[in-house]
Protein backbone atom coordinates (compact mmCIF):
# COMPACT_ATOMS: atom_id res chain seq x y z
CA UNK A 1 0.00 0.00 0.00
CA UNK A 2 0.93 3.63 -0.29
CA UNK A 3 -0.71 4.54 3.24
CA UNK A 4 1.88 7.28 3.78
CA UNK A 5 1.31 10.54 5.45
CA UNK A 6 -1.99 11.32 3.00
CA UNK A 7 -4.90 11.95 5.09
CA UNK A 8 -7.39 10.05 3.57
CA UNK A 9 -5.23 6.75 4.99
CA UNK A 10 -5.47 7.67 8.95
CA UNK A 11 -7.93 4.64 9.40
CA UNK A 12 -8.10 1.26 7.65
CA UNK A 13 -11.57 1.88 6.32
CA UNK A 14 -13.14 4.47 3.90
CA UNK A 15 -15.43 5.46 6.10
CA UNK A 16 -12.98 6.01 9.31
CA UNK A 17 -10.66 8.08 7.15
CA UNK A 18 -13.84 10.40 5.97
CA UNK A 19 -14.65 11.10 10.06
CA UNK A 20 -11.21 11.36 10.77
CA UNK A 21 -11.29 14.38 8.43
CA UNK A 22 -14.54 15.53 9.59
CA UNK A 23 -13.27 15.87 12.94
CA UNK A 24 -9.95 17.88 12.19
CA UNK A 25 -11.82 20.15 9.57
CA UNK A 26 -15.63 20.49 10.33
CA UNK A 27 -16.00 23.60 8.77
CA UNK A 28 -14.25 23.06 5.43
CA UNK A 29 -16.62 23.04 2.17
CA UNK A 30 -17.51 18.74 1.63
CA UNK A 31 -20.19 19.48 -0.52
CA UNK A 32 -20.53 22.52 -2.94
CA UNK A 33 -24.19 22.36 -4.02
CA UNK A 34 -26.00 25.13 -6.95
CA UNK A 35 -28.04 26.39 -3.80
CA UNK A 36 -25.97 25.59 -0.68
CA UNK A 37 -22.38 25.08 0.48
CA UNK A 38 -22.31 21.56 3.61
CA UNK A 39 -19.59 21.10 5.77
CA UNK A 40 -17.48 18.38 6.66
CA UNK A 41 -18.77 18.69 9.97
CA UNK A 42 -22.24 18.82 8.45
CA UNK A 43 -22.03 16.05 5.88
CA UNK A 44 -20.37 13.30 8.97
CA UNK A 45 -23.64 14.05 11.31
CA UNK A 46 -26.43 13.07 8.53
CA UNK A 47 -24.23 10.04 7.66
CA UNK A 48 -23.81 9.25 11.48
CA UNK A 49 -27.55 9.59 11.44
CA UNK A 50 -28.27 7.94 8.80
CA UNK A 51 -26.22 5.03 9.63
CA UNK A 52 -28.14 4.50 12.82
CA UNK A 53 -31.01 4.97 10.61
CA UNK A 54 -30.05 1.81 8.25
CA UNK A 55 -28.97 -0.09 11.39
CA UNK A 56 -32.62 0.29 12.47
CA UNK A 57 -33.86 -0.95 9.54
CA UNK A 58 -31.96 -4.37 9.82
CA UNK A 59 -29.18 -3.00 7.56
CA UNK A 60 -25.59 -4.70 9.04
CA UNK A 61 -22.82 -5.62 8.07
CA UNK A 62 -22.12 -6.40 4.37
CA UNK A 63 -25.74 -5.92 3.73
CA UNK A 64 -26.52 -4.04 -0.08
CA UNK A 65 -27.93 -1.11 -0.09
CA UNK A 66 -29.35 0.56 -3.59
CA UNK A 67 -28.93 4.14 -3.67
CA UNK A 68 -31.18 5.89 -6.42
CA UNK A 69 -28.29 8.80 -6.70
CA UNK A 70 -30.06 12.04 -7.88
CA UNK A 71 -26.70 14.31 -6.20
CA UNK A 72 -29.06 15.47 -3.00
CA UNK A 73 -26.53 15.69 0.12
CA UNK A 74 -28.41 12.73 1.46
CA UNK A 75 -27.40 10.67 -1.56
CA UNK A 76 -24.05 10.96 -0.38
CA UNK A 77 -24.81 10.97 3.21
CA UNK A 78 -25.84 7.44 2.29
CA UNK A 79 -22.91 6.39 0.53
CA UNK A 80 -20.54 7.79 3.18
CA UNK A 81 -22.94 5.97 6.17
CA UNK A 82 -22.68 2.47 4.17
CA UNK A 83 -18.92 2.96 4.53
CA UNK A 84 -18.97 3.75 8.38
CA UNK A 85 -21.31 0.89 8.79
CA UNK A 86 -20.16 -1.49 6.76
CA UNK A 87 -22.32 -1.87 4.15
CA UNK A 88 -22.22 -1.82 0.45
CA UNK A 89 -23.57 0.90 -1.56
CA UNK A 90 -24.62 0.33 -5.12
CA UNK A 91 -25.07 3.40 -7.00
CA UNK A 92 -28.18 3.32 -8.93
CA UNK A 93 -29.51 5.27 -12.19
CA UNK A 94 -32.97 7.20 -11.65
CA UNK A 95 -33.65 6.51 -15.59
CA UNK A 96 -33.01 2.68 -15.51
CA UNK A 97 -36.39 0.56 -16.30
CA UNK A 98 -37.40 -1.51 -14.36
CA UNK A 99 -36.59 -4.72 -16.14
CA UNK A 100 -33.14 -3.63 -15.66
CA UNK A 101 -32.83 -2.97 -12.67
CA UNK A 102 -34.41 -6.13 -11.52
CA UNK A 103 -31.62 -8.00 -13.36
CA UNK A 104 -28.89 -5.74 -11.12
CA UNK A 105 -31.03 -6.54 -7.87
CA UNK A 106 -31.23 -10.35 -9.00
CA UNK A 107 -27.13 -10.16 -8.49
CA UNK A 108 -26.97 -8.05 -5.31
CA UNK A 109 -29.76 -8.69 -3.19
CA UNK A 110 -30.28 -5.68 -1.87
CA UNK A 111 -32.14 -5.45 1.38
CA UNK A 112 -32.88 -1.55 0.97
CA UNK A 113 -33.38 0.68 -1.78
CA UNK A 114 -33.04 4.78 -1.18
CA UNK A 115 -33.61 7.71 -2.80
CA UNK A 116 -35.79 10.93 -2.56
CA UNK A 117 -38.85 10.16 -4.83
CA UNK A 118 -37.72 6.97 -5.91
CA UNK A 119 -39.27 6.10 -9.55
CA UNK A 120 -41.66 3.32 -9.53
CA UNK A 121 -39.42 1.34 -11.71
CA UNK A 122 -37.07 1.51 -8.94
CA UNK A 123 -40.03 0.80 -6.27
CA UNK A 124 -40.99 -2.51 -8.08
CA UNK A 125 -37.54 -3.91 -9.19
CA UNK A 126 -36.83 -3.31 -5.22
CA UNK A 127 -40.14 -5.51 -4.85
CA UNK A 128 -39.21 -8.06 -7.37
CA UNK A 129 -36.68 -9.33 -4.65
CA UNK A 130 -38.23 -8.26 -1.15
CA UNK A 131 -36.17 -5.36 -0.86
CA UNK A 132 -37.46 -2.35 1.83
CA UNK A 133 -37.21 1.15 -0.20
CA UNK A 134 -36.55 4.09 2.06
CA UNK A 135 -38.00 7.44 -0.33
CA UNK A 136 -36.44 10.98 2.05
CA UNK A 137 -39.44 13.09 -0.45
CA UNK A 138 -41.77 11.03 2.32
CA UNK A 139 -42.58 13.02 5.12
CA UNK A 140 -42.21 9.75 7.35
CA UNK A 141 -38.77 9.19 6.21
CA UNK A 142 -37.92 12.78 7.33
CA UNK A 143 -39.25 12.62 10.69
CA UNK A 144 -37.01 9.02 11.05
CA UNK A 145 -34.26 11.38 10.08
CA UNK A 146 -34.88 13.92 12.17
CA UNK A 147 -34.93 11.76 15.51
CA UNK A 148 -31.62 8.96 14.35
CA UNK A 149 -29.63 9.39 17.09
CA UNK A 150 -25.98 11.03 16.39
CA UNK A 151 -22.64 9.42 16.50
CA UNK A 152 -20.68 6.83 15.15
CA UNK A 153 -22.89 4.12 14.38
CA UNK A 154 -22.90 0.55 16.33
CA UNK A 155 -20.36 -2.15 14.75
CA UNK A 156 -18.48 0.41 13.46
CA UNK A 157 -14.85 -0.96 14.62
CA UNK A 158 -16.03 -4.54 13.13
CA UNK A 159 -15.24 -3.10 9.44
CA UNK A 160 -12.02 -3.61 7.94
CA UNK A 161 -10.03 -2.76 5.16
CA UNK A 162 -10.97 -6.35 3.16
CA UNK A 163 -14.78 -5.12 3.50
CA UNK A 164 -16.50 -4.49 0.31
CA UNK A 165 -17.07 -0.92 -0.15
CA UNK A 166 -19.45 -0.57 -3.15
CA UNK A 167 -20.80 -2.49 -6.14
CA UNK A 168 -20.56 -0.82 -9.66
CA UNK A 169 -22.55 -1.87 -12.65
CA UNK A 170 -21.51 -2.66 -16.16
CA UNK A 171 -22.78 -4.18 -19.19
CA UNK A 172 -23.05 -7.67 -19.53
CA UNK A 173 -22.72 -10.00 -22.61
CA UNK A 174 -25.35 -12.25 -21.55
CA UNK A 175 -27.62 -8.92 -21.21
CA UNK A 176 -26.96 -9.50 -17.22
CA UNK A 177 -25.00 -6.67 -15.88
CA UNK A 178 -21.83 -7.39 -14.21
CA UNK A 179 -21.54 -5.80 -10.26
CA UNK A 180 -17.79 -5.31 -9.71
CA UNK A 181 -16.81 -5.48 -6.02
CA UNK A 182 -14.32 -2.62 -4.59
CA UNK A 183 -13.30 -2.85 -0.95
CA UNK A 184 -12.42 -0.33 1.73
CA UNK A 185 -8.26 -0.84 1.00
CA UNK A 186 -8.89 -0.66 -2.67
CA UNK A 187 -10.30 2.69 -2.44
CA UNK A 188 -7.66 4.15 0.29
CA UNK A 189 -5.24 3.48 -1.32
CA UNK A 190 -6.51 4.86 -4.90
CA UNK A 191 -7.62 7.91 -2.70
CA UNK A 192 -3.84 8.54 -1.77
CA UNK A 193 -2.78 7.86 -4.96
CA UNK A 194 -5.20 10.26 -6.56
CA UNK A 195 -3.82 12.70 -4.00
CA UNK A 196 0.42 12.53 -5.09
CA UNK A 197 -0.93 12.18 -8.30
CA UNK A 198 -2.91 15.32 -8.65
CA UNK A 199 -1.86 17.42 -5.90
CA UNK A 200 -5.47 17.32 -4.33
CA UNK A 201 -5.61 19.47 -1.47
CA UNK A 202 -8.02 21.33 1.13
CA UNK A 203 -7.45 24.06 -1.58
CA UNK A 204 -9.23 22.12 -4.47
CA UNK A 205 -12.71 22.03 -5.48
CA UNK A 206 -13.15 18.68 -8.00
CA UNK A 207 -15.93 19.15 -10.58
CA UNK A 208 -18.74 16.00 -10.30
CA UNK A 209 -20.41 16.08 -13.60
CA UNK A 210 -20.22 12.59 -13.63
CA UNK A 211 -23.56 10.28 -12.84
CA UNK A 212 -22.65 8.59 -9.62
CA UNK A 213 -23.80 5.35 -11.24
CA UNK A 214 -21.12 5.89 -13.73
CA UNK A 215 -17.12 4.62 -12.98
CA UNK A 216 -16.01 7.71 -13.17
CA UNK A 217 -17.26 9.01 -10.31
CA UNK A 218 -15.52 6.97 -8.03
CA UNK A 219 -12.50 9.54 -8.35
CA UNK A 220 -14.84 12.70 -7.86
CA UNK A 221 -16.17 11.52 -4.52
CA UNK A 222 -13.23 9.54 -3.16
CA UNK A 223 -10.14 11.81 -4.55
CA UNK A 224 -12.19 14.83 -3.29
CA UNK A 225 -13.71 13.11 0.22
CA UNK A 226 -11.06 11.46 1.43
CA UNK A 227 -8.81 13.92 0.34
CA UNK A 228 -9.92 17.13 2.09
CA UNK A 229 -11.01 18.87 -0.77
CA UNK A 230 -14.57 19.94 -2.14
CA UNK A 231 -17.21 18.47 -4.43
CA UNK A 232 -19.33 20.38 -6.41
CA UNK A 233 -22.48 18.14 -7.82
CA UNK A 234 -23.54 19.25 -11.29
CA UNK A 235 -27.25 17.54 -11.27
CA UNK A 236 -28.33 15.97 -14.27
CA UNK A 237 -30.67 18.73 -15.36
CA UNK A 238 -27.76 20.96 -15.83
CA UNK A 239 -25.17 18.76 -17.00
CA UNK A 240 -27.29 18.39 -20.02
CA UNK A 241 -27.01 22.18 -20.89
CA UNK A 242 -23.73 23.48 -22.09
CA UNK A 243 -24.26 26.69 -20.73
CA UNK A 244 -25.45 26.03 -17.23
CA UNK A 245 -23.46 23.14 -16.69
CA UNK A 246 -19.92 25.75 -17.18
CA UNK A 247 -21.92 27.66 -15.10
CA UNK A 248 -22.33 25.78 -12.22
CA UNK A 249 -18.57 24.70 -12.04
CA UNK A 250 -17.27 28.88 -12.09
CA UNK A 251 -19.70 29.12 -9.61
CA UNK A 252 -18.45 25.95 -6.94
CA UNK A 253 -14.79 27.49 -8.09
CA UNK A 254 -13.83 24.43 -9.11
CA UNK A 255 -9.95 24.05 -9.70
CA UNK A 256 -9.90 20.36 -11.26
CA UNK A 257 -11.92 18.83 -13.85
CA UNK A 258 -13.11 15.35 -14.71
CA UNK A 259 -15.17 13.94 -17.86
CA UNK A 260 -15.44 11.54 -20.64
CA UNK A 261 -13.64 13.21 -23.57
CA UNK A 262 -16.95 13.47 -25.42
CA UNK A 263 -18.81 15.96 -22.64
CA UNK A 264 -15.64 18.67 -23.51
CA UNK A 265 -16.10 18.06 -26.93
CA UNK A 266 -19.91 18.75 -26.38
CA UNK A 267 -19.40 22.24 -25.10
CA UNK A 268 -16.95 22.77 -27.53
CA UNK A 269 -19.24 21.88 -30.36
CA UNK A 270 -22.39 24.38 -28.71
CA UNK A 271 -19.79 27.22 -28.31
CA UNK A 272 -19.73 27.18 -24.40
CA UNK A 273 -16.34 26.12 -23.85
CA UNK A 274 -13.75 28.79 -24.59
CA UNK A 275 -10.52 29.96 -23.36
CA UNK A 276 -11.60 32.75 -21.27
CA UNK A 277 -14.47 29.99 -19.05
CA UNK A 278 -13.20 28.06 -16.12
CA UNK A 279 -10.74 30.89 -15.17
CA UNK A 280 -10.40 28.33 -11.82
CA UNK A 281 -9.34 25.23 -13.89
CA UNK A 282 -5.67 24.19 -12.95
CA UNK A 283 -6.12 20.74 -15.01
CA UNK A 284 -8.85 18.86 -17.22
CA UNK A 285 -8.63 15.25 -16.61
CA UNK A 286 -10.20 12.81 -19.18
CA UNK A 287 -10.84 9.17 -19.40
CA UNK A 288 -13.47 6.40 -19.53
CA UNK A 289 -13.13 6.58 -23.82
CA UNK A 290 -10.24 7.49 -26.10
CA UNK A 291 -9.79 11.24 -26.85
CA UNK A 292 -9.07 11.85 -30.66
CA UNK A 293 -5.97 13.56 -31.13
CA UNK A 294 -7.89 16.48 -33.20
CA UNK A 295 -10.04 17.33 -30.81
CA UNK A 296 -7.76 17.07 -28.05
CA UNK A 297 -5.39 19.51 -30.23
CA UNK A 298 -9.07 22.31 -29.63
CA UNK A 299 -8.55 21.72 -25.96
CA UNK A 300 -4.79 22.13 -25.94
CA UNK A 301 -4.48 25.53 -28.41
CA UNK A 302 -7.57 26.40 -25.71
CA UNK A 303 -6.16 26.23 -22.18
CA UNK A 304 -2.98 24.34 -22.27
CA UNK A 305 -0.73 27.54 -21.59
CA UNK A 306 -2.71 27.61 -18.36
CA UNK A 307 -3.86 24.52 -17.40
CA UNK A 308 -2.57 20.59 -17.60
CA UNK A 309 -4.49 18.22 -19.58
CA UNK A 310 -4.24 14.48 -17.98
CA UNK A 311 -5.40 11.55 -19.70
CA UNK A 312 -6.09 8.79 -17.70
CA UNK A 313 -7.01 5.23 -18.10
CA UNK A 314 -8.71 1.80 -16.09
CA UNK A 315 -11.01 -0.32 -15.94
CA UNK A 316 -14.05 -0.38 -13.51
CA UNK A 317 -12.23 -3.49 -11.78
CA UNK A 318 -9.39 -1.01 -11.32
CA UNK A 319 -10.74 1.14 -8.96
CA UNK A 320 -11.42 3.29 -12.00
CA UNK A 321 -8.21 4.79 -12.72
CA UNK A 322 -4.65 3.41 -13.04
CA UNK A 323 -3.04 5.39 -14.95
CA UNK A 324 -2.09 9.02 -15.97
CA UNK A 325 -0.38 11.10 -18.85
CA UNK A 326 -0.12 14.51 -19.04
CA UNK A 327 -0.04 15.76 -22.61
CA UNK A 328 2.42 17.94 -23.94
CA UNK A 329 2.16 19.54 -27.45
CA UNK A 330 4.85 16.30 -28.82
CA UNK A 331 1.72 14.14 -27.99
CA UNK A 332 -0.01 15.91 -30.80
CA UNK A 333 2.24 16.08 -33.52
CA UNK A 334 0.75 12.85 -35.22
CA UNK A 335 -2.53 13.78 -35.46
CA UNK A 336 -3.87 10.18 -36.13
CA UNK A 337 -5.35 8.33 -33.46
CA UNK A 338 -6.29 8.66 -29.83
CA UNK A 339 -4.08 10.18 -27.30
CA UNK A 340 -1.56 7.86 -25.05
CA UNK A 341 -2.13 6.70 -22.42
CA UNK A 342 0.96 6.97 -19.07
CA UNK A 343 2.32 4.77 -16.66
CA UNK A 344 0.24 3.21 -14.41
CA UNK A 345 -0.16 4.10 -10.72
CA UNK A 346 2.33 3.80 -7.92
CA UNK A 347 2.69 0.51 -6.36
CA UNK A 348 0.49 -1.05 -9.13
CA UNK A 349 1.86 -3.17 -12.34
CA UNK A 350 0.71 -4.72 -15.47
CA UNK A 351 1.48 -7.87 -17.57
CA UNK A 352 1.30 -7.53 -21.65
CA UNK A 353 0.61 -11.08 -22.85
CA UNK A 354 0.12 -13.13 -26.27
CA UNK A 355 -2.96 -15.67 -26.80
CA UNK A 356 -0.95 -18.17 -25.06
CA UNK A 357 -0.03 -16.15 -22.19
CA UNK A 358 3.34 -15.27 -22.38
CA UNK A 359 5.19 -11.69 -22.40
CA UNK A 360 4.96 -10.02 -25.58
CA UNK A 361 8.04 -7.95 -26.90
CA UNK A 362 8.76 -3.84 -26.77
CA UNK A 363 7.03 -3.21 -29.89
CA UNK A 364 4.10 -5.80 -29.73
CA UNK A 365 0.61 -6.15 -29.30
CA UNK A 366 -1.26 -8.01 -26.20
CA UNK A 367 -3.87 -8.19 -24.00
CA UNK A 368 -3.35 -5.97 -20.93
CA UNK A 369 -3.45 -7.61 -17.41
CA UNK A 370 -3.64 -5.86 -14.27
CA UNK A 371 -2.33 -6.41 -10.48
CA UNK A 372 -1.82 -4.35 -7.63
CA UNK A 373 -3.85 -3.41 -4.49
CA UNK A 374 -6.86 -1.68 -7.19
CA UNK A 375 -8.09 -5.02 -8.24
CA UNK A 376 -11.01 -5.97 -7.16
CA UNK A 377 -12.68 -8.62 -5.33
CA UNK A 378 -14.42 -9.72 -8.13
CA UNK A 379 -18.07 -9.97 -9.74
CA UNK A 380 -21.09 -9.87 -7.33
CA UNK A 381 -23.20 -13.00 -6.66
CA UNK A 382 -21.30 -14.14 -10.40
CA UNK A 383 -18.38 -16.47 -9.64
CA UNK A 384 -18.50 -17.76 -13.41
CA UNK A 385 -17.58 -14.39 -15.02
CA UNK A 386 -14.86 -13.61 -12.24
CA UNK A 387 -13.34 -17.06 -12.80
CA UNK A 388 -12.82 -16.20 -16.26
CA UNK A 389 -11.40 -12.08 -15.71
CA UNK A 390 -10.25 -12.49 -12.16
CA UNK A 391 -6.90 -14.53 -13.27
CA UNK A 392 -3.53 -15.90 -11.37
CA UNK A 393 -0.67 -14.33 -12.64
CA UNK A 394 1.12 -16.93 -15.50
CA UNK A 395 4.14 -15.69 -14.74
CA UNK A 396 4.37 -16.00 -11.66
CA UNK A 397 4.70 -19.87 -10.30
CA UNK A 398 5.75 -18.59 -6.60
CA UNK A 399 2.46 -17.53 -5.27
CA UNK A 400 -0.79 -16.60 -6.40
CA UNK A 401 -1.18 -13.38 -7.51
CA UNK A 402 -4.51 -12.32 -8.59
CA UNK A 403 -4.71 -10.04 -11.98
CA UNK A 404 -7.10 -8.86 -13.93
CA UNK A 405 -7.82 -9.07 -17.50
CA UNK A 406 -8.71 -6.24 -19.07
CA UNK A 407 -9.69 -7.31 -22.67
CA UNK A 408 -7.99 -4.43 -23.89
CA UNK A 409 -5.25 -4.71 -26.65
CA UNK A 410 -2.31 -2.80 -26.24
CA UNK A 411 1.02 -2.54 -27.80
CA UNK A 412 4.07 -1.86 -25.37
CA UNK A 413 6.31 0.77 -25.80
CA UNK A 414 10.15 0.46 -26.28
CA UNK A 415 11.11 1.22 -22.92
CA UNK A 416 8.80 -2.12 -21.89
CA UNK A 417 6.34 0.32 -19.71
CA UNK A 418 4.55 2.75 -21.89
CA UNK A 419 1.56 1.84 -23.74
CA UNK A 420 -0.58 2.78 -26.86
CA UNK A 421 -4.28 1.10 -26.85
CA UNK A 422 -5.26 -0.27 -29.71
CA UNK A 423 -8.60 -2.08 -29.57
CA UNK A 424 -10.42 -4.91 -27.91
CA UNK A 425 -10.36 -8.41 -27.78
CA UNK A 426 -14.45 -8.95 -27.59
CA UNK A 427 -17.28 -7.18 -28.25
CA UNK A 428 -16.95 -4.65 -25.71
CA UNK A 429 -17.12 -1.02 -26.60
CA UNK A 430 -16.71 2.44 -24.62
CA UNK A 431 -19.67 4.43 -25.67
CA UNK A 432 -19.48 8.47 -24.16
CA UNK A 433 -17.63 6.79 -21.41
CA UNK A 434 -20.09 4.19 -20.27
CA UNK A 435 -18.73 0.40 -21.08
CA UNK A 436 -20.72 -1.59 -23.06
CA UNK A 437 -21.37 -5.19 -24.10
CA UNK A 438 -23.04 -4.96 -27.87
CA UNK A 439 -24.11 -8.35 -27.21
CA UNK A 440 -26.37 -6.92 -24.47
CA UNK A 441 -28.49 -4.46 -26.90
CA UNK A 442 -28.81 -7.43 -28.92
CA UNK A 443 -30.46 -9.36 -26.35
CA UNK A 444 -32.80 -6.85 -26.15
CA UNK A 445 -33.33 -7.07 -29.84
CA UNK A 446 -34.33 -10.17 -29.68
CA UNK A 447 -37.29 -9.64 -27.01
CA UNK A 448 -39.27 -7.70 -29.64
CA UNK A 449 -41.13 -10.08 -31.53
CA UNK A 450 -40.57 -8.98 -34.89
CA UNK A 451 -36.78 -9.39 -34.58
CA UNK A 452 -35.42 -12.46 -36.19
CA UNK A 453 -32.07 -11.50 -36.67
CA UNK A 454 -29.62 -8.75 -34.68
CA UNK A 455 -26.45 -7.66 -34.91
CA UNK A 456 -24.47 -4.67 -32.88
CA UNK A 457 -22.12 -2.85 -34.64
CA UNK A 458 -19.89 0.52 -33.94
CA UNK A 459 -18.85 2.71 -36.19
CA UNK A 460 -17.77 5.47 -37.02
CA UNK A 461 -18.91 8.95 -36.87
CA UNK A 462 -18.34 12.53 -36.99
CA UNK A 463 -15.12 14.02 -35.52
CA UNK A 464 -13.68 11.23 -34.91
CA UNK A 465 -16.52 9.48 -32.51
CA UNK A 466 -18.01 5.93 -32.97
CA UNK A 467 -21.86 5.18 -33.15
CA UNK A 468 -24.10 2.31 -32.13
CA UNK A 469 -25.90 0.97 -35.36
CA UNK A 470 -28.33 -1.95 -35.23
CA UNK A 471 -28.82 -3.97 -37.96
CA UNK A 472 -31.97 -5.96 -37.66
CA UNK A 473 -33.96 -8.43 -40.13
CA UNK A 474 -37.62 -10.18 -39.67
CA UNK A 475 -41.31 -9.61 -40.82
CA UNK A 476 -43.03 -6.57 -39.73
CA UNK A 477 -39.82 -4.64 -38.37
CA UNK A 478 -41.37 -1.40 -36.73
CA UNK A 479 -40.24 2.21 -37.46
CA UNK A 480 -36.88 3.12 -35.29
CA UNK A 481 -39.15 5.32 -33.17
CA UNK A 482 -40.79 1.82 -32.02
CA UNK A 483 -37.80 0.10 -32.03
CA UNK A 484 -36.05 2.73 -29.23
CA UNK A 485 -39.13 2.70 -27.57
CA UNK A 486 -39.48 -1.24 -27.36
CA UNK A 487 -35.71 -0.55 -26.42
CA UNK A 488 -36.03 1.79 -23.35
CA UNK A 489 -38.31 -0.55 -21.89
CA UNK A 490 -35.10 -2.78 -21.04
CA UNK A 491 -31.95 -0.81 -21.52
CA UNK A 492 -30.81 2.69 -19.92
CA UNK A 493 -30.64 5.32 -22.92
CA UNK A 494 -26.98 5.42 -23.34
CA UNK A 495 -27.48 1.49 -24.94
CA UNK A 496 -29.72 2.79 -27.47
CA UNK A 497 -28.11 2.90 -31.07
CA UNK A 498 -28.12 5.91 -32.21
CA UNK A 499 -29.56 4.48 -35.93
CA UNK A 500 -31.14 1.53 -37.06
CA UNK A 501 -30.74 -0.31 -40.58
CA UNK A 502 -33.63 -2.84 -41.58
CA UNK A 503 -33.29 -5.44 -44.10
CA UNK A 504 -34.42 -8.83 -44.99
CA UNK A 505 -31.95 -10.74 -43.99
CA UNK A 506 -28.23 -10.05 -42.17
CA UNK A 507 -25.04 -11.46 -44.04
CA UNK A 508 -23.25 -14.44 -42.74
CA UNK A 509 -19.88 -15.70 -42.38
CA UNK A 510 -18.66 -18.95 -43.55
CA UNK A 511 -19.50 -20.35 -40.43
CA UNK A 512 -22.86 -19.21 -40.52
CA UNK A 513 -23.16 -16.71 -38.12
CA UNK A 514 -24.02 -12.77 -38.60
CA UNK A 515 -20.81 -11.28 -40.40
CA UNK A 516 -20.90 -8.29 -38.18
CA UNK A 517 -17.15 -7.26 -39.78
CA UNK A 518 -19.06 -7.05 -43.39
CA UNK A 519 -22.15 -4.88 -41.50
CA UNK A 520 -19.35 -2.97 -39.81
CA UNK A 521 -17.52 -2.21 -43.21
CA UNK A 522 -20.75 -0.67 -44.74
CA UNK A 523 -20.85 2.51 -45.97
CA UNK A 524 -23.73 4.42 -44.27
Amino acid sequence: MIFSEPAACYRFTAGQAFSALAAAHPSRSALRLPDRVVTYGELDAAADKIAHLLRNREIFRRSVVGIVHTKTVEAYATMLACLKSGAIYVNLDETNPAERLERIFSTCRPRLVVGEALPEAARSAAASVGAATLDWAEPAARRDLAAAEPGPPPGANEVTGTDPAYIMYTSGSTGTPKGAVMTHANVLNFAAWARARFAIGADDVLTNVNPMYFDNSVFDFYAALLNGAALAPVPRALAGDAQACLKAVEAAGCTLWFSVPSMLIYLMLMKALAAARLPKIRAFIFGGEGYPKPELRRLHDMFGGRARLINVYGPTECTCICSARDIDPGDLEDQAGLAPLGPVTDNFDFLVLDDDERQVAPGEVGELWLRGPQVALGYYNDPERTALSFRPNPLNAAWMERCYRTGDLVRLGADGRSLSFVGRKDNQIKHMGYRIELEEIEAALYRIDTVAQAAVVYKPGQRGFKHIVAYVAGEGIPEAAELRRQLRLTLPDYMIPQRFDARAELPRNANGKVDRRRLAETAD
